[in-house]
């Protein structure tokens, strides 16, 4: 996690955009119309002029203590930014995810079952598509159509249920296309052990192999990168967002990216590394849930 935030804050202070200059222009269409004085004086006051390092470990030093510092944007406190757009995002995701279990499990379960039949030639085309088209090309189709053609939405985005609509829709294809590929892998690589011949020539029902032995089996790659998925989800999926006007973390972003705001960006930085060393922590601990033989490992060791 630290290594993240080093790397992050590194980047942003090499990258192009003075926080300061943008602060006091009020935007990129009046650059070179503040002076030199002003500038300088608003980098001391925000601690810009200090060495790399040294501003580095002091933000460190105060996330430690629970202080992100203070948005150059907004003003307000960056916890503060980041609590109020930490609810939008997590509903997204959480929907989001639900509709991407909903789809890609029960495809790729099928497609596995009747390899190169119909439905795996339907699955494939579904997961080619899903994976080719980009998110902003398939955000602004299902605006044009459901939004301004049949006027079903509204292009500016909306609250509630309705509001989640389409971005989960577009989140939903691309991660239900890739999934459903690696569930597809997952089960097909479960069928063509010995086992399972050697309970299909023993009688045993397709249903109870599947169910019992096949899926039990496959379902911890499948959990594995369902935990990724997520972990992405709710770090906020910053084109969707900003596209259908969903107040999260992934608009937030977009925005203190273009005021190069250095202590927000970072702050959903260290709030997206968070998330993933949690996640990953948990699904490690289910390993032991699904599977025996990872509990008996432990308990030998």
């Amino acid at each position: 996690m630290i290594g993240i935030t080093f790397l992050s804050f590194a980047l942003m202070h090499i990258g192009p955009g003075d926080p300061a200059e943008k602060y006091l222009a009020g935007g990129d269409g009046n650059k070179g119309m503040v002076s030199e004085e002003a500038i300088a004086a608003q980098r001391e006051k925000w601690g810009l002029d200090k060495p790399f390092l040294e501003q580095y470990f002091t933000w460190l030093g105060n996330a430690f203590r629970g202080d992100l510092g203070t948005s150059y944007s907004t003003g307000r406190p960056v916890l503060s930014e980041l609590m109020s757009k930490i609810g939008p995002t997590v509903i997204l995701s959480v929907a989001s995810m639900f509709v991407i279990l909903l789809i890609s499990i029960p495809l790729g379960i099928l497609s596995a079952l009747y390899k190169d039949g119909v439905i795996d030639n339907f699955c494939r085309v579904f997961s080619f598509f899903g994976i080719s088209l980009p998110s902003f090309l398939v955000s602004l189709l299902l605006l044009y159509v459901f939004g301004v053609q049949l006027n079903w939405f509204s292009i500016m985005g909306e609250g509630g249920i309705k509001g989640l609509i389409l971005p989960v829709a577009v989140l939903a294809f691309q991660s239900a296309a890739k999934l459903t590929r690696q569930v597809r892998a997952a089960v097909l690589e479960e069928l063509n052990k010995p086992y399972v011949r050697g309970a299909m020539a023993r009688g045993i029902k397709k249903s109870r192999i599947l169910f019992h032995h096949v899926l039990r089996n496959a379902m911890m790659p499948i959990l594995t990168l369902s935990g990724i998925y997520f972990g992405v989800l709710l770090g906020g999926a910053c084109v969707v967002e900003s596209i259908f006007s969903w107040q999260g973390l992934g608009q937030l972003a977009v925005s203190a990216v273009k005021s190069s705001d250095y202590l927000l960006l970072q702050g959903i930085v260290l709030w997206i590394a968070v998330l993933y060393l949690v996640v990953n922590f948990a699904i490690d601990a289910s390993y032991a849930l699904l599977d025996p033989r990872v509990r008996k490992g432990a308990s030998g060791k």
